[in-house]
């Protein structure tokens, strides 16, 4: 038997002087006024009340006040809350690690809403069965641990916690989880075990370590739990259906960049055969849509191809109801173009700023043109070595050291890896590779080309454009860079200073065409490039305009974040919780990135609790889902005050009677 008051002192003592006031009235002297009455009509009563109005009279037997007395001592037991537990912890203390993992978002534990919802009743049942020396604390893990409550005996305090314990759908790792735990229970020591001067700086704490999950984290065998000990509740069942998507993607065709086409991979990760529709939109409006039935533990390949042009939003979703949803639907799409940082280091070049300052250009790339002197300066060498820029163009100019950005020479040669032949003349186009995205629509046979030099790159180079006397354009690799380097000149100087034109490209269609190329891919805004696509929880990277500005990100549930960035344009964006698609816009609104968020996650989709899991060298078999439980009997008490009151009211008005 033990009990769990709830009273404070001076409500106890209140409580102790009830008694002792219904024994004082027994005790008081009446004071009734003398009445005069005929005969002997009130005798008996009189003599009842001369034995009661005598001063301090000997306190004689009375049923009415011994259960009145009994009726009180009753109701304040029943304040103590007395009960029997069915278990105890023989440590006295227990630590709850509650899984929120996406995996706990299934819905096969029907009253509950989920396995979630499941494993915080039992958490809460728990806590109320607990004794009044027993003290417990409270971890929600998935990929992270969150500590919501240290140890306290406190039962209002822990459910609290309980109720700010919040699903997630990131995935699982329970090592983090541990190490909070063992920190409680196995404090550290002055050096590694054995060592001799090893000492221990405080005493070891037991605790029963109380695992609700369904048990899909990587093992922990590995983990020392020293004075823990493990106990498994399996949340869930064992037979589940569940189809899950596993990928998705998009990519535009090489050849056709009007067509887009995307790629799905669904399995069965349930216990049996399963069949759905996988429905494919575009921006929220209907697409295509194919059909797939699968075995248990098989997975199958969905592709779609369709047509568009601009940044859009495309959808894969999975038209079935099974154990969980948040596998059902996969994001995707093609992202605007990016505002890049150009920097154009020249003596002057009039076709190079045009092509730069044409509408579509002005709206790709921030351009800042600079004389070649600039590059001695300190100014230069931090921004560069900073990766300030996007892409910085050198016209017959060359830097001391290459920066940490993509580069593009025009008559002139990176520091280091390149080579270049004897200057020819007249020189004549017999190749180019349209299938490199710089050359990408470009018609260059009747370009005229008054002097050239034939480059060699570097090792892994390729040859983009071709002379008669060997390649004229050619980009190579440079530490996670590319350099893009041209073997002639667009304009020139004579011996007086003059500017000479050293080929017609400037006056040709294929220029601007050429230049903007080069912003969309080689500087890195290209449009149309497949958004990446990230797992809960991971943290993005931003790419901003440089301009101080902070950016706004549009979440999946509608919501916007204002996010500062660095000096360099970058931002780390780690509100990425929720599964869907993000929007990226600049201080204007314009929309300037966008990313997805999926789970992608097959330990996660697959929801059959394990029967087991590895805990600390050992393996730890599930119990059923239940807690010790406490049996309180303060009702009953009630109950048997209510009877009293009953018995001593009808002996009064009998008595009466």
């Amino acid at each position: 038997m033990s009990f769990l008051p709830s009273l404070a002192g001076w409500q106890l003592a209140a409580l102790a002087a009830v008694p002792v006031g219904i024994v004082l009235l027994y005790f008081l002297k009446l004071r009734r006024p003398v009445v005069r009455v005929p005969s002997t009509f009130l005798w008996s009563k009189t003599i009842e009340d001369l034995h009661v109005n005598s001063l301090l009279q000997r306190l004689r037997r009375n049923l009415l006040l011994l259960l009145q007395l009994l009726a009180v001592a009753l109701a304040a037991l029943a304040l103590f809350r007395p009960g029997v537990r069915d278990e105890a912890s023989l440590s006295g203390r227990r630590i709850f690690l509650l899984d929120s993992s996406a995996s706990m978002a299934a819905t096969d534990v029907a009253p509950d809403a989920n396995r979630f919802e499941q494993a915080r009743r039992l958490i809460g049942e728990a806590i109320e069965g607990m004794r009044q020396d027993e003290t417990a604390m409270l971890i929600a893990f998935s990929d992270r641990a969150d500590v919501l409550q240290s140890f306290t005996g406190d039962r209002r305090r822990l459910r609290d916690a309980l109720d700010r314990a919040e699903l997630t759908s990131r995935p699982t790792d329970i090592l983090e989880a541990l190490r909070a735990a063992e920190g409680l229970a196995n404090p550290n020591r002055t050096s590694p075990a054995g060592d001799d001067g090893d000492a221990q700086v405080a005493e070891a704490l037991p605790a029963d370590l109380v695992i609700y999950s369904d048990g899909h984290f990587a093992s922990a065998r590995d983990f020392d739990l020293g004075n823990l000990t493990p106990e498994y509740v399996r949340v869930g069942g064992e037979q589940v259906d569940n189809l899950a998507i596993l990928a998705f993607s998009v990519d535009r065709n090489i050849e056709q960049p009007g067509r887009v086409e995307a790629f799905g991979t669904i399995a069965n990760l349930g216990t049996g055969p399963l069949g759905t529709t996988a429905t494919l939109t575009l921006d929220g409006e209907f697409v295509d849509a194919e059909r797939v039935e699968l075995e248990a533990g098989e997975e199958s390949g969905v592709s779609f191809v369709i047509e568009f042009g601009d940044a859009a939003g495309l959808a894969l979703t999975l038209d079935i109801e099974d154990a969980l949803a948040a596998d059902n639907v996969a994001y995707a799409g093609i992202s605007p173009p990016r505002l890049v940082n150009v920097l154009v280091a020249t003596p002057g070049n009039p076709p190079l700023d045009l092509a730069l300052s044409t509408g579509p250009a002005a709206e790709l790339a921030l351009v800042e043109t600079v004389d070649p002197d600039y590059l001695m300066q300190d100014a230069y060498r931090q921004r560069a070595e900073a990766g300030s820029f996007d892409l910085i163009v050198f016209d017959r100019c060359t830097p001391e050291a290459m920066p940490r950005c993509n580069t593009f020479f025009i008559g002139a040669l990176p520091p280091q890896g390149w080579e270049w032949g004897e200057v020819s003349e007249r020189v004549l186009l017999v190749d180019l590779d349209r299938t490199h995205p710089i050359l990408r629509y470009l018609e260059l046979y009747s370009l005229l080309i008054a002097e050239g030099r034939v480059l060699t790159p570097p090792a892994g180079g390729q040859e983009l454009l071709t002379g008669e006397t060997g390649p004229l354009l050619a980009v190579g690799p440079r530490d996670g860079f590319q350099d893009l380097v041209l073997g002639f000149e667009i304009i020139g100087q004579d011996e007086t200073g003059g500017v000479v034109f050293n080929s017609d490209w400037h006056v040709q269609r294929s220029w601007p065409v050429f230049v903007l190329n080069l912003l969309r891919h080689l500087a890195g805004a290209e449009q149309g490039a497949a958004t990446p696509s990230y797992r809960p929880g991971e943290t993005v990277l931003l790419r901003g305009d440089r301009s101080g500005q902070p950016l706004e990100v549009l979440t999946p549930d509608g919501s916007r974040r204002q996010v500062s960035t660095e000096a360099n344009g970058n931002a780390a964006f780690t509100f990425t919780d929720q599964i869907g698609p993000y929007g990226v816009f600049d201080a204007a609104g314009k929309a300037v990135d966008r990313f997805n968020v999926n789970l992608f996650d097959r330990r996660e989709s697959e929801l059959a609790a394990l029967p087991a899991i590895a805990m600390g060298y050992e393996s730890v078999a599930a119990s059923e889902a239940r807690v010790p439980a406490r049996r309180e009997y303060w009702r009953w008490l009630l109950v048997c005050v209510l009877g009293v009151m009953t018995v001593e009211w009808w002996l009064y008005a009998k008595r009466l009677g």
